[in-house]
């Protein structure tokens, strides 16, 4: 089992890409964090990468990092489909795992690496930074006092058009390539933390033969009457915006979707004018920081699962992705 060093959390950062090179300056700053170390394919990358950052060791593969009594916890940020396997040799080692969404491909896969996390004592989340934002929680906070009523309807997208030469992780379908995996996942994830898991998924897009889904929409229906109408693309500009409607008034996410700068609460009852307040959160560097900091308070504590996004918060929400690939893979209609 990990432990950790007077009082703080030792990270290593699996993979070297642009994920982590976006993430790595905010795990620096969360506090009570110390990272040490990074693994990557090549000790030639994991080197660059170590001296660009301040790091002190950089090892050439995940099984000398994993080696390493001077790492606690590792951040997975590599493709989506080496999620699983990276994610299992670390929880083995007995490291504690942050790992980028979506967790793994699978359902199934998201369970068994939970099996091994407790196996070995250690703390496992997929890393939906989304939720920890400030947007999201004061969303939260409004809607249980009540101002906007009963929510029950979300509108949400989240999409731009990729250039074919750009990041593989979005073409290649041997990495997990798709909107779908990579932006869908926040959409369905923010559906199902307002409304719980739908009893109805209706879908329609385009997904090429490979298996890449280039663009799909997708509706969600619940046992409580809510519903969720979400738009997910490759190929095209889908503003990154979400739309919170309740009985007695809205809540609009603004962009990005996944760490809105502001919020709009709009109440009133026609024909009376409405009322609106903006609320404004300043981003804070890149915005990974209050995930960061929970998870390293949550690891210090001695948790196991952040009750924030608890693993059967991911597990759902894969689920849901699995039967959306699903109604595209079916209809030719669909095919791209």
């Amino acid at each position: 089992m990990a432990g950790s060093a007077g009082g703080r959390v030792r990270w290593a950062v699996v993979g070297t890409g642009g994920i982590s090179r976006r993430t790595v300056r905010d795990l620096i700053a969360s506090g009570d964090a110390d990272v040490v170390a990074v693994a990557s394919r090549t000790q030639e990358t994991a080197d660059a990468f170590a001296a660009e950052f301040g790091l002190a060791a950089a090892f050439g593969s995940l099984a000398d990092l994993c080696a390493s009594d001077a790492v606690d916890a590792v951040y997975i940020g590599t493709p989506h489909s080496t999620h699983f396997a990276y994610a299992k040799t670390a929880l083995e080692a007995g490291k504690h795992v942050l790992c980028e969404k979506p967790l793994t491909m699978t359902a199934d896969e998201a369970i068994e690496l939970g099996e091994i996390a407790r196996r070995h004592d250690v703390f496992l989340m997929e890393a939906m930074w989304m939720k920890f934002g400030p947007g999201v929680q004061r969303s939260l906070e409004l809607i249980a006092s009540g101002v906007i009523g009963e929510p029950r309807f979300l509108q949400a997208g989240l999409g731009y058009p990729v250039p074919e030469d750009g990041p593989p992780r979005f073409w290649d379908a041997a990495l997990g390539g798709g909107a779908l995996y990579d932006m869908g996942v926040y959409t369905v994830a923010l559906a199902q933390l307002l409304f719980g898991t739908p009893t109805s998924i209706t879908a329609g897009g385009a997904m090429r033969p490979d298996g890449v889904d280039l663009h799909e929409s997708y509706q969600l229906e619940f046992a409580s009457g809510a519903s969720a109408q979400l738009v997910t693309s490759i190929t095209f500009l889908v503003p990154p915006r979400g739309w919170i409607g309740g009985t007695r008034g809205s809540i609009t996410l603004d962009e990005p979707l996944f760490s809105p700068r502001s919020i709009r609460v709009t109440t009133g009852r026609p024909p009376a004018p409405p009322e609106v307040e903006t609320i404004e959160f300043p981003p804070e560097d890149v915005g990974y920081l209050p995930m960061f900091r929970a998870v390293n308070a949550a690891i210090l504590a001695g948790e196991r699962e952040h009750p924030t996004h608890p693993l059967s918060a991911t597990v759902d929400v894969l689920r849901t992705l699995e039967q959306i690939r699903s109604l595209l893979a079916s209809a030719p209609s669909t095919k791209g």
